[in-house]
């Protein structure tokens, strides 16, 4: 019994500690974080050009010392050939060491094989320190570059040394490698600073970009990139920026109004509804007459309020791209037909007028696209005047049907025309108050017509009246 607990006890412990292990895994933060920030763009352009400045500066510098010494040499060479094809014509030992001691304005020593000089043209006996074929002459300071020749002359063999004196191209080649390291070392620093500098100043806006970006939100969405200050492409980059922060704060300004607005149209209902409410409370449940005026009155504003709370959603849905619509071929003809008998059953206080032309058919919601056109038959009759007319109309135009809806109403003010389809837009807030409607209809029915891939055109006139045109894709 002991031995099932101790195991049991054992079990638990080794539980615990694979607990313990995957909660320090979840809070250990991870290897991403760990690991340092990589060096910064500037740094590594300025690098990048420094490196490649250093790399072509040492090839130019190496590239001249070389052709320097080359040039030299070769000069120095073609001064001594015509001696030594004087030299290879000679036939004996004793015309070639005359020769070579008659010399006095280049440097010749003739050896045995012994290494012993045989004839020399130097001025006087000199004394020079061999480093393979290089030559020190410490007395005069002179350094040669020492080239040999050999000669055979029936069974003795002779070499013939060419001094070449380099001292001077030494003294040009440490000189310009000097001034060479010099400007080198110069060159680098001036490339480094001055491209660092610039680099930076040129990127000074990605600089501010982080910056900006931090401290964006919902506060300060005003916050734009400097552009005097950039240059190049990094213009176009500000620019883009700046025009992408002008579209989120004209969005989530319009979501702030949209807001604003969706709460103050619903509080005028709810407050008709506490009222009434109140009313019950205090005197309804005696008094009749009371009691169904709230009820009336309050079922009014609820339906005012589902009205309201369907067409946000309807707009909420647009807005998040989740609005769904039943696309079919339907015949637009007897929509209209329809709408035409719906629009004389609303209202006998306007003359209403048809021109329907048939066989025309549409791909798309058919209701939405009536809910739509309701909407604009819903605004003529709201804003014509008894005895008006109503003049409804379908015909086909360049491959579109084109619905017009008609009135001789009080028409729109030109200044107002742009904004008409503005959600909660009223042209005159009060009149549209008495009339009803929250702002949303001509926003609803835009919706679903730009959904179907038309577009509406206006006309207005005050005092003249409104013309709706609605054009749909045959």
């Amino acid at each position: 019994m002991k031995t099932r607990q101790n195991e049991c006890a054992k079990m638990e412990e080794k539980r615990k500690k694979r607990r313990n292990n995957k909660s320090a895994e979840k809070s250990a933060p991870s290897k991403k974080r760990e690991q340092p920030r990589s060096s910064s763009l500037v740094a590594r352009i300025t690098s990048y050009y420094t490196g490649m400045l250093a790399t072509w500066l040492s090839f130019l510098v190496t590239v001249i010392i070389v052709l320097v010494v080359a040039f030299n040499i070769f000069f120095a060479y073609q001064e001594v050939k015509p001696y030594i094809d004087e030299f290879d014509q000679y036939q004996d030992k004793e015309s070639l060491i005359k020769a070579i001691n008659s010399i006095r304005e280049e440097n010749f020593v003739l050896l045995d094989v012994n290494n012993y000089v045989v004839a020399s043209s130097f001025d006087e006996v000199f004394q020079v320190e061999h480093y393979g074929y290089l030559g020190v002459d410490t007395s005069e300071k002179r350094i040669y570059l020492i080239t040999s020749k050999y000669y055979l002359f029936g069974s003795e063999q002779f070499s013939l040394n060419i001094y070449y004196n380099i001292t001077l191209l030494t003294a040009e080649v440490l000189v310009l490698g000097a001034a060479a390291i010099l400007i080198y070392f110069i060159s680098l620093a001036v490339i480094y600073i001055r491209g660092n500098y610039l680099t930076r100043k040129a990127f000074a806006v990605l600089d501010e970009l982080i910056v900006k970006a931090e401290n964006i939100s919902s506060s300060n969405l005003n916050l734009r990139l400097n552009v005097k200050d950039s240059t190049d492409e990094l213009v176009d980059f500000a620019i883009t920026f700046n025009r992408m922060m002008d579209r989120i704060e004209k969005a989530y300004q319009k979501q702030n109004q949209f807001v604003s607005d969706a709460s103050h149209e619903l509080r005028t209902p709810i407050a008709v509804i506490q009222g009434y409410a109140n009313m019950l409370e205090r005197w309804g449940k005696d008094d009749k007459e009371i009691l169904q005026e709230s009820i009336t009155a309050i079922s009014k504003e609820a339906k005012a309020m589902q009205d309201l709370v369907e067409k946000l959603l309807f707009i909420a849905r647009n807005d998040k791209d989740t609005l769904v619509l039943i696309k079919n071929n339907f015949d637009m003809s007897e929509l209209m037909e329809e709408l035409v008998r719906d629009t004389r059953m609303l209202t006998d206080k306007h003359e209403i007028e048809s021109s329907i032309e048939p066989g025309i058919t549409v791909y798309g919601d058919r209701d939405r696209i009536k809910q739509a056109l309701r909407i604009f038959v819903d605004n003529a009759i709201k804003y014509t005047e008894p005895g008006g007319k109503i003049i409804l109309r379908l015909n086909k135009e360049n491959g579109y049907a084109v619905v017009t809806v008609k009135d001789t109403g009080i028409g729109i003010p030109e200044e107002d025309l742009p904004k008409i389809f503005d959600r909660f837009y009223r042209v005159d807030s009060a009149r549209e108050r008495v009339n009803g409607g929250h702002g949303l209809g001509l926003s609803i029915a835009r919706i679903i017509i730009l959904r179907h891939g038309g577009r509406i055109k206006v006309a207005s006139k005050p005092g003249a009246g409104t013309r709706f045109s609605i054009y749909l894709a045959l």
